[in-house]
């Protein structure tokens, strides 16, 4: 499985190599809490809320959300070495995987899916889903940043032979369900992310997209 080659030591050498670029992203230019402050209406951002971002790296993003906010912030990677420096750093950071998470039910305000969902196990989609829903509260939020596709595809992982990278619509995890409501959607170019020039490009080749959605369980 996938999730066993990264806590085996390819998460260790994903975070090496893009350990440098993760420093860079200033909050304006960073699609998740763009994406945060568009969504959630101003009295929910006021709210000591707490934040979880499943594949948060060295805890970068956190620390930006953690100083901007009064959001507690927690992470989980499977990255030992990234979850070392968020640790030193003094975040709450934890080395797993998204479908197992150690937290209690109804433990979050937000679900971050932070760049992670396109290396993982196709058949622990449901498990990853399911393991969000139950760490979320019942009126929490989901943010999903990822690679975008309207129909599914495959594509092999240049940097290990044998390991995949998938691209979808991944709110389709959540959206299914009558709790879950997309809120907002933005597509963006990938290259332009890298370069901080977040616009939109026809090359879907180049589609990375961060969403949100609200879970509202008594919608039910």
């Amino acid at each position: 499985m996938q999730k066993n080659i990264f806590l085996d030591g390819e998460g260790d050498a994903w975070f090496e190599r893009n350990r440098v670029s993760l420093n860079y992203v200033n909050d304006a230019d960073d699609p998740v809490i763009i994406s945060i402050e568009n969504s959630l209406p101003i009295t929910e951002m006021q709210k000591k809320l707490k934040l979880i971002e499943i594949g948060c790296g060295n805890g970068i993003r956190l620390t930006k959300i953690k100083n901007k906010y009064s959001f507690e912030c927690y992470g989980i990677d499977p990255s030992a070495n990234a979850v070392s420096v968020g640790q030193g750093a003094g975040l709450n950071v934890l080395r797993g995987t998204a479908d197992d998470l150690p937290y209690d039910s109804c433990a979050f305000d937000v679900v971050v899916f932070g760049h992670c969902l396109y290396l993982c196990d196709r058949e622990d989609l449901f498990r990853i889903g399911q393991e969000a829903d139950r760490v979320l509260k019942a009126d929490g939020w989901v943010v999903i940043h990822d690679f975008f596709s309207n129909n599914p595809v495959r594509n092999s992982y240049h940097h290990k032979q044998g390991v995949y990278s998938y691209k979808m619509d991944y709110r389709k995890i959540f959206d299914w369900h009558p709790a879950y409501t997309c809120v907002y959607h933005k597509i963006r170019s990938q290259s332009g992310l890298i370069m901080g020039n977040s616009v939109y490009c026809d090359d879907p080749n180049e589609w990375v997209s961060t969403s949100v959605l609200r879970k509202k369980q008594g919608h039910v």
